[in-house]
C-alpha cells in the first residue's frame, strides 16, 4: 500500500478504536511521542493500556485531514473526552520500511480569538463545537 493509504487506513482504525489494525500498521520499533508532557509510549500494548485506562473512558478521536509525502507525514484530529471537552491534534509521522515508526502528537483546546486582533484577520467558525 502507499503512504496515504496507509496514513488513510490508520486513521480509520484510530477512531474506530480498532487497536489490531493499528499495531498491523505499525513499524516493530513504533513509539509515540508527546512533546507537550515529555512522554513516550514505547509500544503498542501500552498505548492500548494508555488509551483504554482512562478512568472516565477512552476518548473519541475524529480525523479530519491529512497530508505529506515520502516518509513524512502528517493528520489532524479532534479528540472529544468524556467529561465534554475538545481538544485538537496534530500528529506528525515518520515512516520506515512502509509502515508507521515514530510518531508525535500535539494537542491543544481551541479557544476564542481575542477582540483586538478584530481589525487585522478575517473570522470564521473555529473548533469549538
Amino acid at each position: 500500500m502507499d503512504a496515504e493509504e496507509l496514513i488513510t487506513r490508520y486513521g480509520v482504525a484510530n477512531a474506530a478504536d480498532d487497536f489490531d489494525t493499528l499495531e498491523s500498521l505499525r513499524h516493530p520499533e513504533w513509539q509515540q511521542t508527546w512533546p507537550q508532557t515529555g512522554e513516550t509510549v514505547p509500544s503498542s500494548a501500552n498505548y492500548r493500556a494508555v488509551r483504554l485506562g482512562r478512568p472516565e473512558g477512552a476518548p473519541k478521536v475524529t480525523g479530519l485531514r491529512h497530508g505529506g509525502s515520502g516518509d513524512a507525514w502528517w493528520s489532524e484530529m479532534a479528540i472529544d473526552y468524556a467529561d465534554g471537552s475538545r481538544w485538537l491534534g496534530i500528529t506528525i509521522y515518520e515512516l520506515r520500511d512502509g509502515l508507521i515508526w515514530r510518531e508525535r502528537l500535539y494537542f491543544g483546546q481551541p479557544f476564542e480569538a481575542p477582540a483586538w486582533r478584530a481589525p487585522w484577520v478575517e473570522s470564521g467558525p473555529n473548533a469549538l463545537g
